[in-house]
């Protein structure tokens, strides 16, 4: 079985695995304009969402699937709303790595919950996987990802053209890693990006 047994701490947050059940709350935010324009997730409509919740979910219970991604759910430990999604895919288990993945609802953004669940998401990788890269792309325009990014201690690794198709055209994203050792020689930010 692929599942974690153990799960991210994210403080004042109930974090878990994600749920089928969870694929309505997710999609009351993940498919507003303002959430789209920055993610080359291809999910347009309810349907899309739900489709992709349920391969997430079959792929990370199946035994045959160690490069499945691994996705989490951040609830309000009050509230018990959705205030967020985090996890990996473009997992390697053979090469131990894998990219980082989050989704804030928006309402939630500019108080500090990206940075904690990327902390949080790092620091499960490596302790709990023993993953020996984490890796993100982020498009240029979104200045605030990046800065989500350098703040958990990613380093910038360069441009990818032409990386992943963003609402039907293909769009150029920045490559940022972390490693558990420092990373040396590689700049913190993108060039210009002062």
């Amino acid at each position: 079985m692929n599942a974690p047994a153990s799960l991210p701490v994210v403080d004042g947050h109930v974090v878990r695995r994600l749920a089928l059940t969870d694929a309505d709350d997710w999609a009351d935010f993940a498919l507003l304009p303002e959430m789209q324009r920055f993610t080359s997730a291809n999910a347009a409509s309810r349907a899309d969402l739900q489709a992709m919740v349920e391969r997430t979910v079959a792929d990370a219970d199946a035994p045959d699937r160690p490069d499945a991604p691994i996705l989490f759910t951040v609830r309000n430990a009050l509230t018990r709303e959705l205030e967020a999604t985090f996890g990996f895919h473009t997992v390697s288990a053979r090469n131990r790595t894998a990219e980082l993945t989050y989704m804030v609802r928006p309402e939630r953004w500019g108080r500090g919950l990206a940075t904690a669940l990327g902390e949080a998401a790092v620091r499960w990788a490596f302790d709990e996987r023993a993953w020996v890269r984490v890796q993100a792309t982020v498009l240029e325009p979104n200045v605030a990802s990046i800065r989500v990014l350098q703040k958990c201690g990613f380093a910038f690794e360069g441009r990818l053209r032409n990386f992943r198709i963003v609402q039907g055209a293909p769009r150029d994203f920045m490559l940022f890693s972390r490693v558990p050792a420092a990373d040396a020689g590689i700049a913190a930010a993108p060039p210009g990006s002062d």
